[in-house]
């Protein structure tokens, strides 16, 4: 049996603690209904927007993006 090329294996996408505060003040400013789908252009779903979320809410958004000793997180 062949072995599937390592290159053509999908990689799993990061995001930087810049690119995940834009997008919750953006998703927070949105009204609660209707148009916060308008974030699915992202490619995003809902367990991002609440992961990152509780993230932030524990200080470590910050704290990433204030040098290398920040906590990472996915």
């Amino acid at each position: 049996m062949d072995e599937p090329d390592p290159a053509a294996r999908p990689r799993r996408r990061s995001f930087t603690a810049e690119y995940k505060a834009r997008i919750l003040d953006e998703y927070d400013a949105l009204p609660a209904r209707g148009t916060r789908s308008a974030l699915r252009r992202e490619g995003l779903y809902t367990s991002h927007i609440a992961e990152w979320r509780k993230v932030r809410d524990a200080g470590a958004i910050e704290a990433d993006r204030q040098g290398p000793q920040g906590q990472a997180f996915a």
